[in-house]
């Protein structure tokens, strides 16, 4: 009798930790959870402790055991993922030496600052394929030698969140992969080397960044402690993992050059799977290198996408996502004016702003609770439609089809209302994928670790069980409402622009 093999997979994401479990066949078996608090305040402060990633592991993982004995014990392989654009500092014996900066940490304005005087911000874009912001990891890095020189000089290596758990689970604190780093704007995108001789021009020692790797590679295997605090078994593979945007870019079946699709959770981004780095001459758009270390996503993300849902359900008191659309439902389409702009903790594509903040425009006496829910809702189309116009640009400048349907994957396809509106906004088919919500990154992970140990002869080839499951048609004669709301929304940003830089 054939036992049936199973892949692991722990996702680090912004408010929690998702462990889940996936058969061979690509279907998830069982999944648990693990919430954990990110310390923020006015100064920029976004930090997260690393400790609770692992606890989070722990819980999860013995959780599962106690619930699926059958499915853990047969686990084999396990893949890790997790939020991108960190910096965390681990000593030789892998102990964190400070809080883990997360990606919306913008504590290294005058960092970033910095290296644009001295590096260049194009000659930098030209070298990473990603935009100088103060929330890169390469000026966090720099942040943390300029104003914590003790915590810098105890580091020995700079890691991402998957890369912590991987050390953790492996005892070998000494990888990364691709994919992270490139975010992360460590390495040269196009040598997958990296910069030592930016890194020599800021003083910053490269002997403290981990060995690269493809996020297939298997870099080792479960360890004596990690089974005992896990109640994992001893000696199961595990892969390099990758950052949280180029698994999602597996998990949703970008295999052929020119798929497209739109994450829609926390954050939420639009991205393009490419052979080659696509540099825009704007720098609107970022480049990720893909699992296998081969190919490319081009990125464009927004902050808050679901983080600005989140914060309209404590702003304006209701009590859960599915009230907030119950009452946005019942207001016409554009708000009667209302207009949103979701720039709450800044923005990044496409206007890399950590500076920038959220604005409600156009208010009147007529706009009530209601007006400003569905305006919410709006306004993280209109950022999104901001993104996906980039790609148009480029694809209409190389006679490339146009750009009329994208798969839809992330927590935020839960909503109807939410993904109608997007549909409508972007004049796009959307297809939600045959991912349960909140899976897709966990799901790229244990594929990646299934290609890692041979259960599959590539990412191709493990993401061919990904399907359509459902497909939102945009409405018609909503363009006449939507085009000129589009119109008015990105005329908000450059006219503040200036007043968000005000000291």
């Amino acid at each position: 009798m054939e036992v049936t093999m199973y892949l692991l997979a722990f996702d680090i994401g912004t408010s929690a930790l998702k462990t889940t479990v996936l058969s061979e066949e690509g279907h998830v078996a069982a999944s648990a959870g693990f919430s954990y608090p990110t310390r923020t305040d006015a100064t920029g402060i976004a930090e997260q402790d690393p400790d609770l990633w692992w606890k989070g592991v722990c819980r999860t993982a013995r959780a599962l055991g106690d619930s699926h004995p059958g499915i853990m014990g047969q686990i084999a392989a396990i893949g890790v993922s997790g939020h991108m654009l960190g910096c965390l500092p681990l000593d030789g014996k892998g102990k964190p030496v400070r809080p883990a900066m997360i990606h919306s940490d913008r504590r290294a304005t005058e960092a970033c600052r910095h290296i644009e005087r001295t590096v260049g911000r194009d000659a930098l874009y030209q070298l990473t394929g990603n935009v100088l912001d103060p929330r890169s990891s390469l000026c966090k890095v720099l942040w943390l030698k300029q104003n914590q020189p003790g915590q810098y000089a105890s580091t020995a290596r700079f890691v991402q969140a998957k890369d912590y758990i991987v050390s953790k689970l492996t005892g070998n604190l000494d990888v990364t992969d691709y994919s992270d780093a490139s975010h992360a704007q460590w390495i040269d995108i196009g040598s997958k080397s990296y910069l030592r001789d930016v890194f020599t021009e800021l003083g910053i020692s490269a002997d403290k960044f981990p060995a690269l790797h493809r996020g297939t590679d298997v870099i080792g295997r479960t360890t004596d402690t990690a089974a005992l605090e896990t109640g994992l078994k001893q000696g199961i593979p595990v892969v390099a993992g990758g950052g949280d945007g180029a698994c999602a870019n597996v998990a949703a079946g970008l295999v052929r050059p020119g798929d497209i699709y739109c994450s829609l959770g926390t954050t939420a981004w639009i991205s393009q799977n490419v052979s080659k780095p696509l540099f825009d001459l704007k720098q609107r758009v970022f480049n990720i290198m893909s699992l296998d270390g081969e190919n490319y996503g081009v990125f464009g993300a927004m902050q808050n996408a679901g983080k600005a849902i989140e914060w309209a359900l404590g702003a304006f008191g209701f009590p859960d996502p599915k009230s907030l659309d119950t009452a946005a439902s019942g207001i016409a389409a554009g708000s009667e004016g209302l207009t949103f702009l979701p720039y709450l903790d800044g923005e990044r594509t496409p206007v890399f702003d950590a500076n920038a903040r959220g604005v409600f425009f156009n208010i009147g006496s007529v706009h009530q609770r209601p007006h400003f829910a569905r305006a919410v809702l709006e306004g993280t189309g209109y950022a999104l439609r901001s993104i996906l116009e980039i790609f148009r640009e480029h694809a209409e400048a190389k006679h490339s089809d146009q750009i009329t349907e994208l798969r839809l994957i992330g927590g935020g396809a839960r909503s109807d209302l939410w993904c109608r509106i997007l549909a409508d906004i972007m004049s796009v088919r959307l297809r939600a994928l045959n991912i349960p919500a909140g899976d897709a990154t966990s799901t790229g992970a244990a594929l990646a670790a299934g290609v890692g140990v041979g259960l599959y002869a590539s990412l191709a080839e493990a993401a061919a069980s990904v399907r359509a499951e459902r497909l939102i048609e945009p409405q018609s004669g909503l363009q006449e409402i939507y085009d000129p709301g589009f119109a008015l929304y990105q005329k908000i940003y450059p006219h503040l622009q200036d007043l968000f830089h005000t000291e």
